[in-house]
Formats: C-alpha cells, structure tokens, sequence
C-alpha cells in the first residue's frame, strides 16, 4: 500500500489538518438521548487511494488505535503479517472523505467535551444524564 505521510488539509469541523504520528480523537454516543460520550484516542498514518464500493479510487485517511500504535509503532513500517493481523483485529481504520470531518484534533475535543459539559449543566439535550451521585 502506498501511504502519503505528508500534512494533509481536510478543513472539518473540528481539526483543520493531519500530521503523521499526531493524536486524533472520535467522540460518540453508545446510546442514543444519553449524556455518555465514548472517547477514542487515533494516531493518523497517512493517506492513501482506495477504491470505493463503485470500484473508483478515492483518498482515505488511515488511522490506528493509539493502544495499538504504543505497542507495535508505525502500521505501516510492520511486517506484511503483522499489518494484516492489526487490520482484521479492526486496529486500523480508514476514512474517507466525507467521514473524515469527525475527526476531532486536541482543540477539536475540547470544543465537543465543552459543549457537553454546558448541556449537561444546563439539561439540555438529552432525556437523561449521567446517574445521580
């Protein structure tokens, strides 16, 4: 696989770029109408070509599980063997284009935990929050 490992610009909504080896972030919801946010640390790889579900190429984005990357480095300076396994353990992941501008860079976070944080203060948002205390 050829991966680009330049800087790349992708203007999102939360993170303006992707520098190679920098952590990412996703922030989800397991469960609908819940104030419970899932956050999972990425380190971006690189870009590469890929081809869509209608056979055309288009630029992907890839990612790797940073519990992953603290443990075996660079994806793509592994041994062919070892890429595969990490691949089908669901440790790398690619976006393209469209899903890209869900990646959140450290501001990105902040700006998405600090806009729970202030529905949460204020009950908005959700039919519940977190449980009492």
């Amino acid at each position: 696989m050829n991966l680009d490992k330049s800087r790349r610009v992708i203007g999102g909504d939360w993170c303006k770029g992707l520098a190679p080896g920098g952590p990412y972030f996703t922030v989800s919801y397991q469960e609908g109408r819940v104030n419970l946010p899932q956050v999972e640390t990425l380190v971006y790889l690189g870009s590469t070509r890929l081809d869509d579900e209608f056979g055309q190429p288009k630029n992907h984005f890839m990612f790797l599980l940073a519990s992953s990357y603290q443990v075996h480095g660079d994806w793509s300076e592994l041994p062919e063997k070892r890429r595969e396994e990490l691949a089908t353990n669901a440790e790398v992941m690619f976006y393209d284009e469209d899903s890209v501008g869900s990646i959140a860079d450290i501001d990105g976070l902040l700006v998405l935990l600090t806009g729970l944080r202030e529905r949460m203060r204020r009950g908005l948002g959700w039919d519940h929050a977190l449980p009492e205390q």
